[in-house]
This record gives structure tokens, sequence and C-alpha cells, in this order.
């Protein structure tokens, strides 16, 4: 009985590293897409504000 009772402590153990193994690895995966579409919003920005300045400058020079 004794050993039965070792290994559900054994596998608890294993199962809850595991879930907190996952849930770091998924909340790293979320933070990266978050990251990644911040900094595609911030190239997008960008261009549209270059795209508005060279609109200006072919304006003025018309």
């Amino acid at each position: 009985m004794s050993i039965i009772n070792k290994t559900r402590t054994y596998l608890g153990s294993l199962v809850s590293i595991a879930g907190g193994a996952g849930a770091v690895l998924v909340g790293a995966y979320i933070f990266s897409r978050i990251k990644e579409k911040q900094e595609k919003e911030t190239r997008m920005e960008r261009i549209e504000q270059i795209l508005q300045k060279l609109i200006e400058e072919r304006e003025m020079k018309e």
C-alpha cells in the first residue's frame, strides 16, 4: 500500500510541475504574440507617417 501512495505522490508532483511548465509556456507564447502585434502596429504607424510626409511634400511641389 505504501508503494501505491508514494507513486500517487510522485505522479501528483509531476502533474503539478508539468502544469506549471505548461502555464509558463502558454504565457510566454501569448506575451510574444502581443509584443509582435504591437511591433507591427508601430511599424504601420511609422509607414503611415512617412507616406503622409511624402504626400505633403508632393502637394507643396504642385
